[in-house]
This record gives C-alpha cells, sequence and structure tokens, in this order.
C-alpha cells in the first residue's frame, strides 16, 4: 500500500509539475501559436484552463486592500456606485488604486458573497490616462449588457478563478471571483453581477486618447516605437 500511494502521490507532483506557469511565449515568437492551440483545445473541451497555482496569485488583493474612504482619495475618476446593485448586499473588503503614469485611474474594490467566495471588481477609465486598449473580437464571444465580453476560466489544483473583462467607452473593467464558474455552475450568478453595474462616468469625456492600433499580418497590434523628441 506504501508502494502505491507513493506511485500516485509521484504521479500528481508529475503533473502539477507539467501545468503551465507564467504568460507562456509571447506573440511573434516560437511556440507560441502551438500553445494558443493547446489552450483552445482544453477549454473548448472542459469550458476552462488548467493552471498552476502561481497564475492564480495576480487574482488575489485581498492583502492590499484598505476601507474605501482612504484607498479612493486621489482617484482621477468615479468608480460606478453600487449602492443600487447586488453589490451592495455583499461584504465590503475594502479597495486600492493603482496609478498608470502619476495618473489613479485604476481601482480595485473587493468582496466576500454569502457563500464566502471573494469578489474583485477592477476599473480602469482609460479617459483619465490616455490609454487605449485593443481585444480581438474572436476574444470576445461573451456579451455583458450587449458589450463584447470575454471569460477566463482558470483551474489550479487547490484554486480557481473566474475573470469576466469588458470595455464599457472608455472604462474597463474585469470582475473576478475565487471559484470555477463551469465546475460549480455559478456562471449566471456571475454574469448577472457585471450586467447589473450603472453606466460609467469618464473622468475627461473628450480627453486624449493614445494613437490607435497598427495590426499586423498575425492579427496582433504593432507596437510603434516611441516619436524621438525633437533637437532643441
Amino acid at each position: 500500500m506504501k508502494i502505491l500511494a507513493l506511485t500516485i502521490a509521484l504521479a500528481a507532483h508529475a503533473a502539477a509539475a507539467d501545468l503551465p506557469c507564467g504568460l507562456g511565449a509571447p506573440p511573434g515568437t516560437k511556440g507560441f501559436a502551438a500553445q494558443q492551440a493547446r489552450e483552445a483545445d482544453e477549454v473548448a473541451r472542459k469550458g476552462y484552463l488548467t493552471v498552476c497555482e502561481a497564475n492564480l496569485e495576480r487574482y488575489d488583493v485581498r492583502s492590499n486592500l484598505t476601507p474605501l474612504a482612504s484607498a479612493s482619495k486621489g482617484l482621477a475618476f468615479k468608480p460606478v456606485d453600487l449602492s443600487n446593485t447586488p453589490f451592495a448586499r455583499l461584504q465590503a473588503l475594502g479597495g486600492v488604486a493603482e496609478a498608470v503614469g502619476d495618473v489613479k485611474s485604476r481601482f480595485y474594490r473587493g468582496f466576500r458573497d454569502a457563500k464566502g467566495r471573494t469578489v474583485t471588481l477592477f476599473e480602469h477609465d482609460m479617459s483619465a490616462d490616455g490609454v487605449r486598449a485593443y481585444r480581438n473580437p474572436k476574444d470576445e464571444p461573451e456579451r455583458v449588457n450587449g458589450l463584447p465580453a470575454r471569460l477566463v476560466v482558470l483551474q489550479a489544483q487547490k484554486k480557481a478563478a473566474s475573470v469576466l473583462s469588458w470595455t464599457e467607452g472608455r472604462r474597463y473593467y474585469e470582475l473576478w471571483i475565487d471559484t470555477n464558474v463551469v465546475l460549480d455552475r455559478s456562471r449566471p450568478e456571475l454574469f448577472a453581477l457585471a450586467a447589473s453595474l450603472p453606466k460609467a462616468i469618464p473622468a475627461k469625456p473628450n480627453g486624449p486618447t493614445a494613437a490607435p492600433f497598427v495590426l499586423g499580418p498575425d492579427g496582433l497590434p504593432v507596437i510603434q516605437p516611441p516619436v524621438p523628441a525633437p533637437p532643441r
């Protein structure tokens, strides 16, 4: 029995060691297309992607959260009002702001639901900092209030994360929950929570934006080199 237990443990360890970690091969490099094909096949078969535990760390901001009053100081935009949404029935855990350059244009708010799951709402007001985002329409088959959206479900050995993301005008959203919504069939709850958000009010409706993306032959945006400053 000890030998059998050891064999099972070694097999589990080997399987865990083979799980993809990190972001993988960058676009345009050798292995990128094969990696994308493998991931697409797994998602098509199971509805989620199996990853290592480290890949889920980015979706846990609980240790960085502070009371909302202090966390929202200096924000360059007004986060959407959650008082008349299902978020108001969740336990608020706090928030944390991030800056793009010197502009605090990104904000996270954490919650705990009645089942003990952690829910995180992330907002990025791109009108405040002039950032422009590109997403391949093929990657956004879902809909949130009629807007193109993407659902990514990641499953590790002991943890999971389901991430729904979409853009409304100049406001980019991500809604995370620390569970596999495919396996526990809570996908409708996640989408209903996203759909409950009111319309965002951009910080600068007519603010500057970055230059539009130019797509290369692979369908990915080409990163343009910075324009050199004129000589003095």
